[in-house]
């Protein structure tokens, strides 16, 4: 039995999307960093499935490809994309299963390069339109800096108002930590 342990917000991400990613065809990491979240969406995926991942850091792009070849994973079909995810996610055509956002920024690289909220809000806008019914997007945000606490209340506000007849919004915030601890989202398109 695979355990999660209940104390980061990547943890429950993997934990609420195990389930789903064997049926999803068509996924999406919008900021695929060192590659852990590509490289666990891969390892669950069925080999006719797609799995794009993003990065606006080339850097980021060549960690997660390094990932993939180290976890032995290169047979899934990955397209690996370097820009702007509220960029990028506009060339996915088919219905999107499962899309993961992990903001911030990249922990081995340059933090003045961060996601912002107006790009990232932008991009939410877009999967909400590109996601199929019962697809999931996940959203991990970092309130521990400064950029990263706006960034959090933006798509707090976001994910809050988003309609009840057409989506399930939750948020999962660890309570006993210091340090201001990342906040999970998910939305799930109902039928």
């Amino acid at each position: 039995m695979d355990v999660f342990p209940l104390n980061n917000a990547v943890n429950i991400s993997h934990m609420l999307l195990q389930p789903y990613i064997p049926q999803a065809r068509v996924l999406v990491d919008m900021t695929c960093g060192n590659g852990r979240d590509t490289a666990f969406l891969a390892a669950g995926m069925n080999d006719d499935a797609v799995l794009y991942a993003f990065d606006i850091q080339p850097c980021a792009v060549a960690a997660t490809r390094q990932q993939i070849a180290a976890q032995h994973l290169e047979s899934k079909h990955i397209l690996y994309r370097t820009g702007s995810h509220d960029q990028l996610i506009a060339d996915v055509m088919e219905p999107i299963h499962i899309i993961m956002f992990n903001l911030g920024y990249l922990p081995s690289g340059d933090h003045s390069i961060h996601t912002s909220e107006e790009t990232t809000i932008r991009a939410c806008k877009m999967c909400l339109n590109k996601i199929a019914i019962n697809g999931i997007i996940i959203i991990a945000a970092y309130p521990g800096t400064e950029r990263g606490a706006q960034e959090q209340k933006a798509v707090q506000n976001f994910v809050a108002s988003l309609p009840q007849k057409q989506y399930d919004a939750s948020l999962w915030q660890p309570l006993n930590q210091i340090h201001q601890p990342p906040v999970l989202y998910s939305i799930q398109k109902r039928g």
